[in-house]
């Protein structure tokens, strides 16, 4: 039987690229994609024979569409696009950079509307949301919703599409200052990595939002 293939969405840089080097080093075939060529032919070189590399705008969806639709049915889809949007809280965020960081949400949303088409019965879908979703703070209300919003699709999609998987991973701070945690260990990319591989792994785990924040915001450590 042949490796199982996995398509990165946003797999040039940060969780994406820790995520691509982790399932590469478990025996799985990566497809990252992106919107710039170079970096990703780059990346893709480096990280060897069982990478390659597609361009792509996934915020739209006949790009997406069309590229889902040039793979016979993928074995797992992971998105790890950032939104890069200006926005706070939810009193001082226009309309405008709220729906950009909502872009992360209707991607999302596609890759599940499209997975029966593309994945495998036995495939999944893995999304990223956030520690905001728990544990609400002050001038990130964007971003509470957005994360919030991500794990409510998780719940439904997964009865929606099954039996294809659906979770989602709740990361805390990635590369900031600790806030109040249980365990003393920043977050780093490696650590969402590390929880793809064994969410996309096990095929008892499904509609499960996943906690990787080292208990942030309920500790005391904060470095």
């Amino acid at each position: 039987m042949g490796k199982e293939i996995v398509l990165i969405l946003g797999g040039s840089g940060g969780m994406g690229l820790a995520t691509a080097k982790i399932l590469i080093e478990k025996g799985y075939k990566v497809i990252i994609s992106g919107r710039t060529k170079g970096k990703l032919a780059s990346i893709s070189n480096q990280l060897g024979k069982d990478c390659t590399y597609v361009v792509l705008d996934a915020s739209n969806n006949e790009d997406l569409n069309k590229t889902l639709s040039s793979y016979s049915k993928l074995d797992h889809i992971v998105v790890t696009i950032s939104a890069r949007a200006n926005a706070s809280g939810i009193n001082n965020t226009s309309e405008e950079n709220a729906k950009q960081a909502f872009q992360r949400f209707w991607i999302s949303y596609n890759v599940l509307h499209f997975a029966t088409e593309f994945l495998k019965r036995n495939g999944s879908v893995t999304l990223i949301s956030g520690s905001s979703a728990k544990t609400p703070l002050k001038g990130y209300g964007v971003w509470g919703t957005l994360h919030g919003s991500l794990n409510g699709l998780v719940k439904q999609a997964s009865i929606d599409i099954a039996p294809i998987r659906v979770n989602a991973i709740s990361p805390g701070g990635i590369g900031i200052n600790a806030d109040r945690q249980l365990t003393e260990h920043r977050g780093m990319v490696e650590d969402i990595g590390q929880m793809v591989y064994a969410v996309i792994s096990n095929l008892a785990v499904t509609s499960t939002i996943i906690d990787v924040d080292g208990g942030e915001r309920i500790g005391t450590w904060n470095g």
